[in-house]
């Protein structure tokens, strides 16, 4: 007998049966495609690139390696450098290519050794080995220094070129104007810093620029802050002789510029070797600015005079550091006027053949000179001289004298001549009676009629001075007036002042410092602690003119030494040039986007030693796929668990 419920039940078991070997048949395939996909997995299967395998089967190529060492390489990322982070990252570069290829190792310095390639060990010691330098370069200079060495080892194709550099804006040139070799394939590797900090000490000047013994003077400090956050009471500090001398402090906004005053006093004559320190971190190079004083130097004064009147002769007695000599034309001190920075003329009617020697010398040995005609003056033989145009002006002998006028304020000649300017200042009367034209001639002090007073003329290594009227007192009152003094006193000292320098900077040509008694024949050598420099040079009178050697130099003050002689006869200063203090640099989306266009050219963003194999190899020989074998692996996973949890059988 057959019931109708005993075969629904067994309708409802062939049902369950049914689905449990559903469930276990899609367990087994999600299992076995689970097994399969992370074999695949770890076999790590890869998609060769173009040129990828070619790239790893040539045992004989040729990779050009450049690290840049520059100062602006001391910004930090994740604690360390960018410099140590680039060698990290050039040390690792000849581990990607076969063991027959050699490398080019290029810095700053772009040295003779850095031409040709090396093997895989010295190629790794020269990294190890590389310095911070104050050198920069262009990207078109390391171009051209690169394919010059795949030239000379007839390397045409397959050129693999490296460059690890913050790629600062101020020093790497234009990006749009590069050749790119089509045959070379770059790759940019761009370090980008945590934070852009720096504090740069722009320049430095005084208030009173001829320093006196004890005398209370002013060292103005123009700063920067060239990062991109605020700065507050910075310490700065000045140092003479590297003894503290004077200190303040600062608060600057991100890209705000300043200038401190420093007040300061030296009790001692001499050169003083001096410095100014900012406190900033970790771009510390910038730090210092290095500078020179000269303090209460010795100014001679050759003064060749055929006046009656002695007003000259007693003007420069009163202070001990000028040393005048005067005496007549027809016997002249050639010892005198060789010495001489300023050199005075004074009422002289005729210029001979000696004196004109004199006058030649002195301008090719920049002495500055001072002309005060005589009423009867030989306008041919001073006009050859100086080559100025010179014109005579018929004035009576009882004509009234002509007023001068109160100088610009902002006329360097008369800083600190005149403590304050009043209305109805007093000022020196004359006759016109001479008109000095030329090339560099201007107004010094002009006559209330416009005409000049006293003019001077500017020229590269000196200037002259030229007065319109005698030293006489029916032509002019200006040898008895209060303004003489001061006049002939700024004369004799810009002299001394105005050729003079503070410091340099190494990317400057020509040098020139002037110190008393120099030799020719002898050679002079920069020397800075166990460092010896011999420049190329030339000695003219006082000047010692230097052109720095293509060398790596440090900043800061250098002794003058004679060779063969270890005291120092004179100082020059030298502070690394101000494009390196500018931190802002290409990231790696501007480098992508500006040249964009080379196909060649390949940028890495982000990249580090530890990773930079493994990147390199992705971009540039094989594209890995295991990655997404694995995730299909644990995707079958998910779904053999998904099914086994949510799949409930009856």
């Amino acid at each position: 007998m057959k019931f109708t419920n005993v075969a629904f039940l067994q309708t409802v078991k062939e049902m369950s049966n049914a689905q449990d070997r559903l469930k276990k048949i899609l367990v087994m395939i999600a299992r076995m495609l689970f097994i399969l996909m992370a074999i695949l997995a770890f076999a790590r299967p890869y998609i060769p690139k173009e040129n990828g395998y070619a790239l790893l089967k040539n045992d004989k190529g040729k990779v050009s390696i450049y690290i840049d060492n520059s100062y602006s390489m001391q910004s930090e990322r994740n604690a360390k450098t960018l410099f140590d982070a680039a060698k990290d990252i050039g040390r690792n570069i000849p581990n990607v290519f076969p063991v027959g290829y050699n490398y080019q190792v290029m810095d700053n310095r772009l040295t003779g050794a850095s031409r040709y390639f090396m093997n895989h060990d010295r190629a790794e010691e020269e990294v190890i080995g590389l310095n911070y330098s104050n050198f920069t370069r262009s990207i078109s200079e390391l171009d051209n220094f690169s394919q010059d060495a795949f030239l000379r080892e007839k390397i045409f194709e397959g050129k693999q070129v490296f460059w690890i550099s913050d790629f600062q804006k101020s020093t790497v040139g234009l990006l749009e104007n590069i050749a790119f070799d089509s045959a070379t394939n770059y790759h940019l590797i761009p370090l980008a810093a945590d934070k852009m900090e720096n504090l740069r000490i722009d320049s430095v000047w005084l208030d009173k620029p001829f320093i006196k013994q004890k005398e209370n003077n002013k060292l103005n400090v123009r700063i920067s802050n060239l990062g991109n956050a605020d700065v507050e009471d910075r310490e700065v500090t000045l140092f003479v002789d590297k003894v503290q001398s004077s200190n303040t402090t600062i608060n600057l906004v991100a890209g705000d510029t300043k200038t401190v005053e420093m007040a300061f006093a030296i009790s001692d004559p001499g050169n003083k070797q001096c410095r100014v320190n900012i406190s900033d971190y970790p771009v510390d190079f910038d730090n210092d600015h290095y500078f020179i004083l000269n303090v209460s130097p010795k100014i001679n004064i050759a003064i060749i005079s055929d006046n009656p009147k002695s007003y000259l002769s007693t003007v420069y007695k009163n202070e001990s550091f000028l040393n005048a000599t005067t005496f007549k034309s027809n016997s002249i001190d050639y010892t005198a006027t060789n010495e001489a920075d300023l050199l005075v003329l004074d009422h002289v009617d005729y210029i001979n053949e000696s004196l004109n020697n004199v006058i030649v010398n002195a301008i090719r040995n920049g002495t500055n000179i001072a002309v005060f005609p005589s009423k009867d003056l030989d306008i041919d033989s001073y006009s050859n001289a100086f080559g100025t145009l010179i014109s005579k002006n018929t004035i009576e002998e009882n004509a009234t004298m002509v007023g001068t006028q109160v100088p610009p304020s902002k006329d360097p000649f008369f800083a600190n001549v005149f403590e304050k300017r009043v209305k109805n200042m007093s000022m020196p009367e004359g006759k016109p009676l001479y008109k000095w034209q030329g090339r560099g001639v201007r107004t010094l002090l002009s006559y209330k009629n416009s005409q000049s007073f006293l003019s001077i003329q500017e020229n590269a290594l000196q200037n002259n001075y030229f007065a319109s009227t005698p030293l006489l007192p029916n032509y002019s009152n200006f040898g008895r007036h209060a303004l003489f003094v001061p006049v002939m006193y700024r004369m004799a000292i810009l002299s001394k002042t105005q050729s003079d320098k503070l410091s340099y900077k190494f990317d400057e040509k020509n040098l020139r410092v002037r110190i008393d008694g120099l030799e020719k024949g002898v050679i002079y050598k920069l020397r800075k602690g166990e460092i010896e420099i011999i420049p190329s040079q030339k000695v003219n009178a006082d000047v010692l003119t230097l052109k720095l050697p293509s060398d790596d130099m440090e900043a800061g003050s250098y002794e003058i030494i004679k060779d063969g002689e270890d005291k120092a006869i004179g100082y020059i200063a030298f502070n690394y040039a101000k494009g390196e203090s500018q931190l802002e640099a290409y990231s790696s989306s501007e480098l992508s986007q500006k040249l964009e266009t080379f196909k060649n050219v390949r940028v890495y963003d982000n990249l580090k030693a530890d990773s930079f194999q493994q990147v390199f190899k992705e971009n540039n020989i094989a594209q890995p796929i295991w990655k997404y074998f694995l995730y299909t692996a644990l995707l079958f996973l998910l779904i053999e668990m998904a099914i086994i949890r949510f799949w409930k059988t009856k």
